[in-house]
């Protein structure tokens, strides 16, 4: 997804924050600030919205010497979603069709986003609308159709916490055959997005191989990926892309793409054609 204005203003919003995580020194807090505005200035039109993230993450972190404002946030989530999986897992098999259940409870656990200024009500209050739900972009047919035919799955990986929402469907994801799925992750912390450290800590080694993306783009930008990623995402029979960051970065990328998110900002809403806090499982359009 390409810059619009408005990114810019959510950019020094949410470099602010991150700071504020970071540092409780003001002046540090406002050279972040000053160092974001003038990084905008100078933007080529042609970054995407993660690419200018990336960059004013890597400030936040240069200037304040915190290279993991949110560790605790991260941890907690974590914690508070593993306390929740049982219950989680009851819902998924006291369901009629068990998988679709677990794409939404994945798709509402997006929810878990420390960047963009969105409410969710707490995790408790996620599982429990995640039922009744509504997907207002529903591909979930055409994603249950391919993976009759798939043998490597690729699952790009969002936020901690939401972790466990992914554990599960992975787990549901294993019933359809002896697939090869591989679970991305972070190179290095950006906001409250999984870390192989997050991964291990809920168990996603249990039930895929975990790998980095190789960047620490908040997303996954192609051209920054380690070899060994490019070559998984090529091979891949199906990508699974959780949260907005992926969908702005990979929007327009050749792929076999499913989409699992919450629109939480106007502009990407607008571009799915949904409304703010919807949940979406869309099929990317874009083939070879």
């Amino acid at each position: 997804m390409k810059i619009y204005l408005d990114c810019l203003p959510c950019l020094l919003n949410q470099v602010l924050k991150a700071a504020r995580a970071a540092t409780e020194d003001q002046k540090l807090q406002r050279r972040v600030l000053n160092e974001v505005a003038a990084m905008i200035t100078e933007l080529p039109l042609d970054l995407k919205a993660t690419e200018i993230a990336q960059r004013g993450y890597r400030l936040v972190s240069r200037i304040t010497g915190n290279k993991d404002p949110y560790c605790r946030e991260k941890a907690e989530a974590n914690r508070m979603a593993l306390s929740l999986y049982t219950q989680m897992k009851r819902l998924v098999d006291q369901s009629s069709d068990k998988l679709s259940t677990a794409c939404k409870l994945a798709i509402i656990g997006n929810s878990l986003d420390l960047g963009p200024n969105f409410e969710h009500g707490g995790l408790e209050n996620i599982i429990k609308i995640a039922g009744t739900c509504p997907l207002a972009v529903n591909h979930y047919k055409q994603f249950q159709n391919s993976l009759s035919n798939c043998r490597r799955l690729l699952y790009l990986g969002d936020n901690a916490g939401e972790i466990v929402f992914d554990r599960l469907l992975i787990e549901e994801l294993r019933l359809f055959g002896d697939l090869e799925i591989y679970f991305v992750v972070r190179e290095k912390p950006v906001i409250n997005d999984v870390t192989l450290k997050d991964a291990l800590s809920v168990g996603m080694d249990k039930v895929a191989t975990v790998v980095s993306s190789g960047s620490d783009a908040p997303a996954t930008i192609l051209s920054q990926c380690s070899a060994r990623l490019q070559k998984l995402y090529c091979s891949a029979d199906i990508i699974i892309a959780k949260g907005q960051g992926n969908y702005e970065s990979l929007e327009g990328e050749i792929g076999n793409i499913f989409f699992f998110l919450r629109a939480k900002c106007p502009l990407v809403a607008d571009l799915l054609g949904v409304k703010v806090g919807d949940c979406v499982l869309k099929k990317h359009s874009k083939a070879d």
